[in-house]
């Protein structure tokens, strides 16, 4: 779980730093969301298809409302994205062959 979090935590914090950057960065959440979307829509992908309970479906906008926020730490987010990770029932394991 750690790794997944902490991917996923640097995946956010990367796109909530870098986005400043842009000269065009709204001033208002409904554009910031907008920005955004993409980082939401990939990180509920990697939690759909890592998760115990992904495969029943992760809500594109699962982080939206936190990455529109002011600036997370990767500490911060891997916290986020440790209890998300919780709540959809822990990581889908990788089944091994026995020989």
């Amino acid at each position: 779980m750690k790794n997944l979090a902490n991917i996923l935590a640097q995946i956010c914090h990367y796109a909530q730093s870098h986005i400043d950057d842009y000269d065009a960065w709204p001033k208002d959440k409904p554009a910031r969301q907008d920005y955004l979307q993409c980082t939401s829509m990939t990180v509920a992908c990697f939690l759909a298809q890592n998760t115990i309970l992904g495969d029943e479906g992760v809500e594109w906008g699962i982080v939206i409302e936190k990455l529109v926020e002011p600036i997370r730490n990767i500490k911060e987010w891997e916290k986020i994205f440790n209890q998300l990770i919780k709540n959809l029932g822990g990581l889908n394991e990788p089944k091994t062959k026995k020989t």
